[in-house]
């Protein structure tokens, strides 16, 4: 067995799985319906795939050619909520919306940049998201 690290997906059956789970599936595709939806008329929408791809947005589970690239749209969609009049002044929301964003921004590679000087927390143990 290739197993390169600890985590259920560091390893090439699970990796293969995966990869075959995400083509098979289509779960991308709806995933970009979700994160693209404008945060004004649907932040719940933009929330629940954002959530998603804290759960799922992983090296090795994430179609690896869209990975960076999703991640980015996951962190400027969180980003948006913030923002959003919705969410703002609900001190609950935005604790638990910084939260994931937080998250997110810990998986960036080293080095990349961060959006307004953020420092990035450590990445939690992937059971523990919230």
């Amino acid at each position: 067995m290739g197993t390169w690290a600890f985590e259920p997906w560091d390893n090439d059956e699970a990796a293969d799985w995966y990869g075959a789970f995400m083509e098979e599936t289509g779960l991308r595709n709806a995933w970009l319906k979700g994160i693209n939806a404008d945060p004004e008329d649907s932040p719940e929408t933009v929330r629940a795939a954002a959530a998603l791809f804290v759960m799922l947005g992983r090296v090795y589970v994430w179609p690896i050619e869209h990975y960076e690239q999703d991640l980015e749209r996951g962190i400027a969609a969180l980003s948006g909520l913030m923002k959003s009049e919705d969410y703002r002044d609900v001190p609950e929301l935005e604790s638990a919306i910084g939260a994931e964003l937080s998250e997110l921004i810990a998986r960036r590679k080293p080095g990349g940049s961060e959006p307004d000087g953020a420092a990035a927390p450590p990445v939690k143990p992937w059971w523990r998201l919230w």
